[in-house]
């Protein structure tokens, strides 16, 4: 009976928890860029790219860190909600809200309760990124 009892509680913890993407599809995330031919040459830049559900939005923190999150909001992504980039935060003009550029989370009073889906990055040599999840 005590087993029975562990095993019921356990399963209604999978099937009632939910991550912030379960309704977000995942798609698979690959690439290398050449930082001399963007924006991203200098600390704050910022660049777009094709790719995961809406688009990649890089933007370069300092000489080394490199942040890049997936377009698509996760409040209304199904029915185009997409951020861009508006004075170093990341807006929604669909739904209104904004983002955290450094963490990808929502400034409070958004309307998305979820961060950003964020991929990792890493520079293989000085000059080339890898954005890849």
């Amino acid at each position: 009976m005590k087993r029975l009892s562990i095993v019921m509680v356990l399963c209604s913890c999978f099937t009632t928890c939910r991550t912030p993407y379960d309704d977000i599809p995942i798609r698979d995330v690959n690439f290398t860029i050449s930082i001399n031919a963007t924006n991203l040459i200098h600390t704050g830049g910022y660049e777009y790219f094709t790719g995961g559900i809406s688009g990649i939005v890089i933007y370069r923190f300092d000489i080394s860190t490199f942040y890049a999150y997936d377009r698509a909001c996760p409040y209304d992504w199904a029915d185009g909600g997409c951020v861009s980039v508006v004075e170093l935060t990341l807006y929604d003009s669909l739904c209104g809200s904004s983002f955290n550029i450094l963490n990808g989370y929502p400034y409070s009073g958004s309307k998305a309760e979820h961060p950003l889906r964020q991929y990792q990055t890493r520079l293989i040599d000085d000059y080339t990124l890898q954005v890849y999840n």
